[in-house]
């Protein structure tokens, strides 16, 4: 097997996990209460904007930063109701 063919395996490979990684959430999702929904909500909020600020200050690849935002906008309405807005400590604007 060539190095290509190991690499392509290897891709295939975590393709097959994250999508069973995904069917699991969708159906963990849908198994939530509304309020339940809510609280989950609000914390994938939090979460993301801490991952959001990571990522921008990272030399990650723009393939990556964008997947990131596709991917936290889909859970974001799978969970419903919009998640409150979440200003982190280094990005909340200065009191005059």
């Amino acid at each position: 097997m060539s190095e290509l063919d190991a690499l392509r395996a290897k891709v295939d490979a975590l393709q097959g996990s994250l999508l069973a990684t995904e069917c699991f959430l969708n159906a963990l999702t849908e198994a939530l209460s509304p309020e339940q929904r809510q609280g989950v909500s609000a914390f994938y909020a939090s979460e993301s904007a801490a991952f959001r600020a990571a990522l921008m200050r990272s030399t990650a690849p723009e393939a990556t930063v964008d997947t990131f935002e596709r991917d936290v906008e889909r859970a974001t309405r799978l969970l419903g109701d919009p998640p409150p807005e979440v200003v982190l400590p280094g990005d909340a604007p200065f009191d005059d």
